[in-house]
């Protein structure tokens, strides 16, 4: 028997067994019938409907099997009128007849009902707006006692109208203290302990961030009196100033709760990560205590590690692990990078702390700084990838930056090899330590100890500094140049030191003829390179040599032609002899 033919529903009783058989599965209402179904459960559970005769738990199996039906849009029209929002918003509690069962299961249920319709028809949206839905929406999250679930299903709400929607979020902005309403969600969320349900404090926060992203991006958008003439850069500083009082909060979020293992780059700290992008590149808006803010750049750069570890492999290309594909590896890195840009950017003792981090100083330049299993090594190889533009471009942007943009730092710390196309692509050149030297001298002074780096580090670089100072200092039987008698000789492309032509010797004794004409090709191949991307304006040998013999075989071409003509004109005048 279908529900819409049953005759007393008023009655509990008699719908109670069909109701619970639809929302657990049992019973499957074709998309044929599912209309007049629909069509009677959205009659019954309206205001002064029939369902004000069921107890709570009738109700309830009434909201489970509309939800199961409404997981489609087809036979499910009155779902989407505005009748059918406003019985929804009646049985959430979202309206001022109703407010008596907020957060009760009834109210659960009929939320996630008015989320599905939400979602799955965009044109429902103007309608709960109609009917300022969004405004108790908000109104309810600013109670630090909702459940878990109940700040899931408002803040999802509030996610989905607030989707490239002007009017509604200057409403909740301007008119409703949603940034108050959303600190409330993440604070409560940091203090409170699991309450055993599905919706864990993760499922919460990410929520709740997606719906402040939606609120950062569109609030520049909205036209203010006190804001006519403003610049994009002037609205982007009024927007952080209005969300300023978030930013702690969210910090702590990156910082208090561990990553998830091994990708780290999930939510809630992707979506933190995404709302930090929103806030201006200024040192106001990183107005958080300086042992915060050291604490948040260990988190992001340890995120950053440990996801280029986990997805791309030391020396090939990327290993898409645990990714569905190389393009979403392409898309969920390059925020994070940028938000360290942008702390970078500001300067100051951060840009030190993170150049510590990404570029150390002490780094080993025994072999070209690309190569070997090291953070640094890992983010010079994507300033070359191909497969990832967006990583190799945000990557090479932050290395940048924390080189105090400057070319020739960069290709120190990095490489011209490896910076090259970055630095073309800027129109930044070559810089002179490139194309005016052939050999880079290391600068032995080691950076002095900071009040920002561990006191271990500052321990270490002492002791690096007296042994590079010890091994830089030529001894009396020194013979050969400074490019081959200490390490402090750097081959501005690879950033590795030179090698000591000795052990190049022994090291060629050993190979066989073939791996010879194996290195030689290599070194061809460089020269080509390094004379093509303008490097140096150097040739090939080979090349040279064959250039050489052609001009020769030209020449005796030529004069042996010229013979040829003589001994025929010969012929001609006096005759075969």
């Amino acid at each position: 028997m279908a529900y819409n033919t049953v005759a007393d529903r008023a009655s509990g009783k008699n719908v109670a067994t069909i109701l619970q058989n639809i929302a657990s599965g049992n019973v499957v209402v074709n998309q044929s019938d599912r209309d007049p179904v629909v069509d009677a459960l959205m009659q019954d559970l309206k205001e002064g409907g029939i369902a004000k005769n069921w107890n709570e738990r009738e109700r309830v199996s009434a909201l489970q099997a509309l939800k199961i039906l409404g997981r489609a849009t087809e036979g499910c029209g009155s779902v989407f009128t505005e009748e059918g929002i406003q019985t929804l918003m009646y049985n959430s509690g979202l309206t001022k007849t109703s407010e008596a069962s907020i957060d009760k299961t009834g109210s659960r249920e009929a939320l996630k009902c008015l989320a599905n319709a939400l979602l799955l028809k965009p044109t429902t949206r103007p309608i709960f707006e109609r009917l300022e839905g969004h405004r108790q929406c908000s109104q309810l999250l600013k109670r630090p006692h909702m459940s878990n679930e109940s700040q899931f299903l408002l803040s999802r709400i509030l996610f989905l109208v607030t989707i490239d929607t002007t009017s509604i979020v200057e409403s909740l902005i301007d008119g409703h203290h949603a940034v108050d309403s959303v600190g409330v969600v993440l604070r409560t969320q940091l203090a409170r302990s699991p309450d055993g349900t599905m919706f864990t404090q993760s499922m919460v926060l990410s929520e709740a961030l997606k719906y402040l992203f939606n609120l950062m991006i569109v609030d520049p958008k909205i036209e203010r009196a006190a804001e006519v003439g403003f610049t994009i850069e002037e609205k982007a500083q009024a927007t952080g100033k209005r969300f300023q009082s978030l930013l702690p909060t969210i910090i702590s979020i990156l910082i208090s709760i561990p990553p998830s293992n091994p990708r780290p780059l999930q939510p809630p700290h992707s979506h933190a990560i995404h709302v930090l992008l929103n806030f201006p590149i200024s040192s106001s808006a990183l107005l958080v205590t300086r042992s915060q803010q050291a604490a948040l750049l260990d988190i992001l750069t340890q995120i950053l590690d440990d996801t280029l570890k986990q997805s791309l492999n030391t020396d090939d290309e990327a290993s898409t692990e645990g990714l569905s594909n190389g393009t979403e590896l392409d898309e969920i890195l390059p925020p994070l990078v940028i938000v360290l840009t942008n702390i970078a950017a500001t300067g100051g003792k951060a840009r030190a702390v993170l150049k510590s981090k990404l570029l150390p100083y002490n780094v080993d330049r025994s072999k070209p700084l690309e190569k070997g299993d090291s953070f640094s090594a890992r983010l010079i190889r994507r300033m070359t990838s191909v497969r990832f533009p967006h990583i190799k471009e945000t990557v090479s942007h932050l290395l940048f930056v924390v080189c105090d943009e400057n070319p020739t730092t960069l290709t120190h710390n990095v490489g011209y090899g490896n910076a090259a196309g970055f630095l073309m692509n800027r129109n930044l050149g070559v810089p002179s330590s490139v194309s005016g030297a052939d050999v880079e001298e290391i600068d032995e002074e080691i950076p002095k100890q900071s009040a920002d780096l561990p006191k271990s580090t500052s321990t270490s670089a002492s002791s690096t500094t007296a042994s590079a100072k010890t091994s830089s200092t030529p001894g009396p039987s020194a013979s050969h140049s400074r490019r081959y008698s200490t390490p402090s000789a750097v081959n501005p492309i690879t950033g590795a030191y030179y090698p000591d032509p000795s052990a190049v010797r022994t090291a060629m004794a050993d190979m066989t003829e073939e791996e010879k004409e194996e290195e030689a090709g290599r070194l061809l191949d460089m020269f080509d390179k390094m004379r093509r991307t303008g490097v140096m304006d150097v040739r090939n040998p080979a090349l040279e040599a064959g250039l050489r013999q052609r001009e020769r075989d030209r020449y005796y071409d030529e004069e042996e032609r010229l013979e040829k003509e003589e001994e025929e004109e010969l012929e001609r005048k006096y005759g075969k002899v």
